[in-house]
């Protein structure tokens, strides 16, 4: 059958759609999602998982929302997309603030505030802490604790943290999840270090995090191999290289330091403007 059968789905749910059956076109999209990402199809996964979450949304529920543009994000990382991740996860913390008003659970606000710090928007993530804060009448402490530490980029407290409290408070299922946001934020900020930074290593990481040496080097690895950073590690100078054929080059280079030495032919030429070099 081949993807047939993700068209096919897709087509019905179309229909569902035009005809305002919001509820089963939802169904619809997220079993077309799940098809196209069997065939590794993420692209398509991505598109359909969207359209999921629009319908859900439309007949109001709105967690249901959240998670559908939460997988459509993962099928954008895993396509290579990381600026469609990083919107899908603020829609998603746009989703649990409904979901928050609609089911009168305050706990909704903690989702979006992780939400939101995947997709980079801090400012948000600390209104929703915030708003958590003095909604859960002192429930989920640990987890509100563990939003602010990540909001701050403090991971090597965080990282502690997550073993010590969080594990107590939360079922296997649970502490998984918040170890995959951790990992998340984690491979985000490390992207957004290789835009502003000329090079990156591990010891610069172990120096930005405060995490220790073996944690941040098996970190690393893990995020490169799930796609979540785009580059591959040179074992022998530890430095973050770069993956051409997963991120667009161009975007790392609004500064006038290479991603690499290696890459320049003058690597001393760093600084030096155009019109400086002619001597």
């Amino acid at each position: 059958m081949g993807t047939a059968a993700c068209k096919d789905t897709e087509g019905l749910a179309e229909e569902m759609a035009k005809t305002g059956e919001n509820r089963r076109a939802m169904v619809l999209f997220t079993k077309s999602a799940d098809c196209w990402t069997r065939w590794e199809s993420f692209s398509k996964a991505a598109h359909a998982f969207e359209r999921a979450y629009e319908h859900a949304m439309l007949v109001q529920e709105y967690a249901m929302g959240a998670e559908f543009i939460q997988k459509a994000a993962m099928s954008w990382i895993r396509h290579g997309e990381y600026d469609k991740f990083e919107f899908n996860y603020q829609v998603a913390s746009d989703a649990y603030i409904l979901a928050a008003e609609a089911e009168k659970k305050p706990k909704r606000f903690i989702d979006g505030a992780f939400c939101a710090i995947v997709g980079g928007d801090l400012d948000m993530a600390r209104q929703l802490i915030y708003a958590a804060m003095a909604t859960t009448k002192g429930q989920f402490k640990e987890l509100i604790n563990l939003a602010l530490m990540l909001a701050e980029y403090h991971f090597g407290e965080a990282d502690l943290y997550i073993k010590a409290a969080i594990a107590r408070v939360l079922d296997r299922d649970g502490v998984q999840k918040i170890l995959q946001i951790f990992n998340l934020i984690f491979a985000g900020f490390v992207r957004t270090t290789l835009e502003s930074e000329a090079a990156v290593t591990i010891g610069n990481l172990v120096e930005s995090t405060g995490m220790n040496y073996k944690r941040i080097r098996e970190l690393v690895k893990e995020c490169i191999k799930k796609g979540f950073i785009p580059a591959s590690l040179d074992d022998e100078t530890e430095e973050l290289v770069v993956d051409p054929d997963r991120y667009d080059l161009e975007s790392l280079t609004r500064r006038k330091g290479p991603i690499l030495s290696r890459s320049l032919k003058d690597p001393g030429a760093w600084d030096i403007e155009p019109d400086e070099k002619g001597d």
